[in-house]
Protein backbone atom coordinates (compact mmCIF):
# COMPACT_ATOMS: atom_id res chain seq x y z
CA UNK A 1 0.00 0.00 0.00
CA UNK A 2 2.44 2.43 1.27
CA UNK A 3 6.10 1.11 -0.23
CA UNK A 4 5.02 0.08 -3.83
CA UNK A 5 6.84 -2.80 -3.95
CA UNK A 6 6.81 -5.21 -7.03
CA UNK A 7 4.44 -7.80 -5.61
CA UNK A 8 1.37 -5.20 -5.28
CA UNK A 9 2.24 -4.85 -9.14
CA UNK A 10 1.62 -9.01 -9.50
CA UNK A 11 -1.70 -10.40 -10.99
CA UNK A 12 -1.48 -13.15 -8.85
CA UNK A 13 -1.42 -10.65 -5.37
CA UNK A 14 -4.48 -8.99 -6.84
CA UNK A 15 -6.33 -12.06 -7.18
CA UNK A 16 -5.33 -13.15 -3.84
CA UNK A 17 -6.65 -10.05 -2.63
CA UNK A 18 -10.04 -10.75 -4.01
CA UNK A 19 -9.82 -14.41 -2.32
CA UNK A 20 -9.25 -12.51 0.99
CA UNK A 21 -12.37 -10.48 0.63
CA UNK A 22 -14.64 -13.67 -0.80
CA UNK A 23 -13.45 -15.89 2.03
CA UNK A 24 -14.57 -12.76 4.49
CA UNK A 25 -17.81 -12.83 2.67
CA UNK A 26 -18.20 -16.62 3.02
CA UNK A 27 -17.65 -16.91 7.17
CA UNK A 28 -20.52 -14.34 7.18
CA UNK A 29 -22.60 -16.87 6.61
CA UNK A 30 -20.90 -19.40 8.89
CA UNK A 31 -22.92 -19.80 12.59
CA UNK A 32 -21.94 -17.31 15.09
CA UNK A 33 -20.69 -19.92 17.35
CA UNK A 34 -18.01 -21.25 14.38
CA UNK A 35 -16.20 -17.22 14.99
CA UNK A 36 -13.71 -18.72 17.05
CA UNK A 37 -13.21 -21.60 14.94
CA UNK A 38 -13.63 -22.57 11.00
CA UNK A 39 -14.67 -18.76 10.67
CA UNK A 40 -11.35 -17.87 11.79
CA UNK A 41 -9.38 -20.55 10.11
CA UNK A 42 -10.55 -19.18 6.52
CA UNK A 43 -9.61 -15.67 8.43
CA UNK A 44 -6.16 -16.68 8.82
CA UNK A 45 -5.29 -18.69 6.23
CA UNK A 46 -7.39 -16.54 3.27
CA UNK A 47 -4.66 -13.51 4.94
CA UNK A 48 -1.39 -15.65 5.15
CA UNK A 49 -1.79 -16.53 1.35
CA UNK A 50 -2.18 -12.39 0.62
CA UNK A 51 0.92 -11.82 3.28
CA UNK A 52 3.42 -15.24 2.54
CA UNK A 53 3.02 -14.22 -1.52
CA UNK A 54 4.21 -10.69 -0.55
CA UNK A 55 7.00 -11.69 1.63
CA UNK A 56 7.95 -14.50 -1.06
CA UNK A 57 8.21 -11.50 -3.76
CA UNK A 58 10.71 -9.91 -1.15
CA UNK A 59 12.76 -12.19 -1.20
CA UNK A 60 16.34 -12.08 -3.46
CA UNK A 61 17.12 -15.80 -3.54
CA UNK A 62 14.63 -17.21 -5.67
CA UNK A 63 14.90 -20.41 -3.43
CA UNK A 64 13.69 -18.67 -0.30
CA UNK A 65 11.31 -16.58 -3.03
CA UNK A 66 9.85 -20.63 -2.78
CA UNK A 67 9.73 -21.61 -0.25
CA UNK A 68 7.32 -18.47 0.85
CA UNK A 69 5.39 -19.49 -2.39
CA UNK A 70 4.82 -22.73 -1.05
CA UNK A 71 3.18 -21.39 2.24
CA UNK A 72 1.09 -19.52 0.30
CA UNK A 73 -0.20 -22.33 -1.66
CA UNK A 74 -0.39 -24.79 1.59
CA UNK A 75 -2.70 -21.67 2.59
CA UNK A 76 -4.73 -22.22 -0.53
CA UNK A 77 -4.97 -26.01 0.33
CA UNK A 78 -6.52 -25.07 4.03
CA UNK A 79 -9.28 -23.37 2.81
CA UNK A 80 -10.04 -25.75 0.13
CA UNK A 81 -10.48 -28.30 3.59
CA UNK A 82 -11.89 -25.79 5.65
CA UNK A 83 -14.41 -24.93 2.64
CA UNK A 84 -15.47 -29.01 2.44
CA UNK A 85 -16.15 -29.18 6.11
CA UNK A 86 -18.08 -25.88 6.05
CA UNK A 87 -20.21 -27.76 3.63
CA UNK A 88 -20.12 -30.88 5.29
CA UNK A 89 -21.73 -29.46 8.36
CA UNK A 90 -24.31 -27.19 6.38
CA UNK A 91 -23.35 -23.91 6.83
CA UNK A 92 -23.01 -23.43 3.25
CA UNK A 93 -24.19 -24.28 0.06
CA UNK A 94 -22.10 -24.85 -3.17
CA UNK A 95 -23.34 -21.56 -4.30
CA UNK A 96 -21.99 -19.61 -1.36
CA UNK A 97 -18.39 -21.32 -2.41
CA UNK A 98 -18.42 -20.19 -5.90
CA UNK A 99 -16.92 -16.87 -6.09
CA UNK A 100 -14.10 -17.20 -3.63
CA UNK A 101 -13.98 -21.43 -5.46
CA UNK A 102 -13.00 -19.95 -8.52
CA UNK A 103 -10.61 -17.04 -6.73
CA UNK A 104 -8.38 -20.22 -4.66
CA UNK A 105 -8.07 -22.20 -7.81
CA UNK A 106 -6.80 -19.04 -9.52
CA UNK A 107 -4.56 -18.06 -6.84
CA UNK A 108 -3.52 -22.01 -6.68
CA UNK A 109 -2.52 -22.16 -10.13
CA UNK A 110 -0.59 -19.01 -10.63
CA UNK A 111 1.59 -20.05 -7.31
CA UNK A 112 2.15 -23.41 -9.20
CA UNK A 113 3.41 -21.62 -12.21
CA UNK A 114 5.39 -19.24 -10.25
CA UNK A 115 7.03 -22.34 -8.03
CA UNK A 116 8.43 -23.97 -11.41
CA UNK A 117 12.01 -24.08 -12.13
Amino acid sequence: MFLQLGHTKMDVYSVARQLLVACNKVVLKFPPDERFNLSSQVKRSALSVLLNLAEGASRKSIRERCRFYEISRSSCVEIDAAFDASLDLRYVTGEDLTEAGNLLIRVFQMLNKMMKP
